[in-house]
């Protein structure tokens, strides 16, 4: 039971997968395919009507001879692939060589039944997008273009009577006088387990990079050790929320947090125990603060508060809750002592008539951080506005 989900996983994960594994898995799905349609040629000659009306000698010949070179082919590929994998080796030739066997093995078969059929324009326009996902541009675009030239060499050579088209049939079977539902039937057969594989495969991709791009801009916007906004996320929602602040009318509260003695406590404990105090310090501002206040650490030890449509009242409430929080949740180290931590905190609060930018009150809260240590730490000290004298 627990071993299905992994499997699902590595599956999901197949952006990742080395190029060694994606051409084995390829090489695997596109042997079963092909031993399929070899089976189909088999029946098909064997015991139909419709090899009587439509096949030719030559053309059954020559399909028999293109499935064989394919099944052949594919478990070459496996076996190297296998091989690769099981001496844990990679090689640069592997995924040449399946790129190049998959654009051969695929016109020989469109050759044979037919350039213009709809099985040929499936494998031209869903394999390119399978691989593009899968292996990057360059190496697959080659032979994309090498397959585009071939297919329209082909078709030149058909229209001007130096090849016959789709030599596997006497009289093709889907004309204007003539419509073989059994070659309809096969078609679709043989349509439907491609598209379903290549609607998967590029759905898992998609999802995929979809979740590397959100992991990407995630870590971009994140303080990788706490999870917290980094300084860049911090103030770009810090202009965000200061610009509906003057657009609501209503008050901004923001403060700058800095842990007491942190120095101390890297020197005394070391860095990894420091580590361990600042993530705890972010759960319980996580848990202390509301879902509509952003956190945010911009240096080693210090935090940025902001607290929208709070005034100072407010604010006084929700730092005295943190304050709290982090006095009464020591680090226990690994001998059972407990190591306290306290934290410090600058307050300001933008109100309506208030015409200072996000810099300016980052340097009113950063006064008050200073005020607050000087008065003994683990405290909070907000920013007041001299009155201006009247003449």
């Amino acid at each position: 039971m627990k071993k299905k989900p992994a499997r699902l996983l590595a599956i999901y994960r197949l952006l990742e997968w080395s190029d060694r594994d994606k051409c084995l898995l390829l090489s695997v799905l596109l042997w079963g395919y092909m031993g399929l349609v070899y089976l189909w040629h088999l029946f098909t000659v064997n015991f139909t009507e419709f090899a009587t009306q439509f096949v030719s000698a030559e053309g059954a010949e020559v399909m028999g001879q293109v499935m064989l070179f394919n099944q052949a082919g594919w478990l070459v590929l496996i076996a190297w692939g296998a091989l690769l994998r099981r001496i844990k080796r990679h090689s640069v030739y592997y995924p040449v060589v399946f790129m190049s066997f998959f654009s051969i093995g695929f016109l020989l078969l469109g050759w044979t039944v037919g350039l213009y059929s709809p099985m040929t324009g499936m494998v031209l326009v869903g394999s390119p997008l399978v691989g593009f996902v899968l292996f990057g541009f360059p190496r697959v675009a080659w032979n994309f273009a090498f397959s585009v030239l071939v297919v329209l060499l082909l078709a030149w050579l058909s229209v001007r009577g130096y090849s016959a088209h789709a030599i596997y049939f006497l009289t093709y079977p889907i004309t204007q006088e003539v419509l073989s539902y059994y070659w309809i039937a096969s078609t679709v057969a043989f349509m439907v387990p491609f598209i379903t594989v290549v609607i998967t495969l590029i759905a898992l991709l998609l999802g995929r990079w979809v979740y590397r791009e959100a992991q990407i801009r995630n870590q971009a916007l994140h303080d990788p050790l706490t999870g917290l906004s980094n300084r860049r996320e911090l103030f770009n929602r810090f202009g965000h929320e200061l610009a509906r602040a003057r657009r609501g009318g209503q008050p901004l509260g923001v403060c700058l947090m800095d842990l007491d003695h942190f120095k101390r406590i890297n020197d005394t404990h070391g860095h990894g125990v420091g580590d361990d105090v600042l993530v705890r310090v972010a759960s319980v501002l996580r848990r202390c603060l509301r879902e509509t206040d952003v956190i945010g650490r911009i240096g080693g030890e210090e935090f940025v508060l902001l607290l929208p449509e709070t005034d100072a009242s407010g604010a006084d409430r929700v730092i005295e809750r943190c304050r709290v929080g982090i006095e009464r949740s020591p680090l226990t180290l690994e001998n059972g002592e407990a190591l306290p931590v306290s934290a410090s905190f600058g307050v300001a609060i933008w109100h309506v008539a208030d015409e200072a930018d996000e810099r300016e009150l980052m340097a009113r809260a950063d006064a008050m951080l200073y005020r607050a240590k000087a008065q003994g730490r683990n405290r909070a000290e907000f920013w007041r506005a001299v009155p201006q004298a009247t003449v």
